[in-house]
Order: C-alpha cells, then structure tokens, then sequence
C-alpha cells in the first residue's frame, strides 16, 4: 500500500524559508560581509528568506531548482564514491568531475528559471507575446549562439598554438 505524502505540500513554504535562512546567514558568516555581529547575520538573513517566502515566483524557483541540486550532490558524492573505490587517484578526474558538474548546476538554474519566470518575461522578450522557446529558435539567436561557438573555438585553438 503506498504511502500519502502530500501533507509534505503544506510545508514546502516552511522549509523554502529554512533553506534560505541558512544558506544565507552561513555565506554572510563565512565571508563576513557584515562584520562579526551575528545578530546581523540573523537579521539579514531573516529578512531575505522572508522575501523569498512571500515572492511566489521566488520561492517556485527555490523548489524548483533544490530536489535537482539534491540529485546532482548525490550523484556527484556516488562518482567521487567510486573514484575513491579505485584506490589509486586518476589524473584530472576530480577537476573534470568538479567542471561537469558545475556545467549540469548552471544548466538546472537556467532550466528551473525558464520553466519559472517564463511567462513573466515573455511579453519582454523580443517578439513580444510569442514564448521563450520561439525566441531560443530564432535565427538571431542560433545565429548568435553559432558566433559564439565559433569564437570559442577559435580563441582556444590560438591559446593552444601560442603555448606550443
């Protein structure tokens, strides 16, 4: 028989809010952008989540993006697992995991925020009313984004010839 875990909805706000919170008062703790005072860092950090509870745009992108950064962090621990497992260190394997793995974040937020904040910008865009993903597929922007490669590239085939 399976389990009813929808009461968990109820609490998604609860726990957006304590996610937050600590994220942020352990960056403000750690880089001391505020001094020592850690009713500062209390206080700020308090405020901010409270923001990111109350703007629900905010926080559905806060529940969007955590399950898929839970699952990255675990797959990322499960590599390193099985790198550990192999007992000898394999050269660069650590930094390209690090590289990939920064790549598939990245790649969640941009997605979660997309998903989000689509049809709140949408009117913005260029095109006006149309979507997002008309606006990703249109000539100016694959044409944009083929420079862009192309000059990738090239910048790193003139890197790798003047180091020869």
């Amino acid at each position: 028989m399976p389990v009813d875990v929808s009461g968990f909805s109820y609490f998604l706000p609860l726990m957006a809010f304590f996610i937050v919170f600590i994220i942020l008062y352990a960056l403000l703790v750690k880089t001391k952008i505020l001094g020592d005072n850690s009713f500062t860092h209390l206080f700020v950090s308090f405020i901010l989540a409270i923001v990111f509870v109350t703007a629900i745009g905010v926080r559905q992108y806060v529940l969007t993006v955590i399950p898929w950064f839970a699952v990255l962090i675990v797959c990322l621990f499960l590599i390193f697992m099985i790198i550990g497992f192999v007992g000898k260190p394999i050269e660069g394997m650590n930094k390209t995991v690090g590289v990939v793995f920064v790549v598939l974040l990245v790649i969640v937020f941009l997605v979660s925020a997309i998903q989000v904040f689509g049809n709140t910008l949408g009117p913005y865009l260029p095109g006006g009313g149309t979507s997002f993903a008309d606006w990703v597929y249109s000539g100016q922007v694959v044409g944009a984004l083929i420079l862009l490669v192309i000059a990738g590239i090239v910048s790193w085939v003139l890197v790798k010839t003047a180091k020869s």
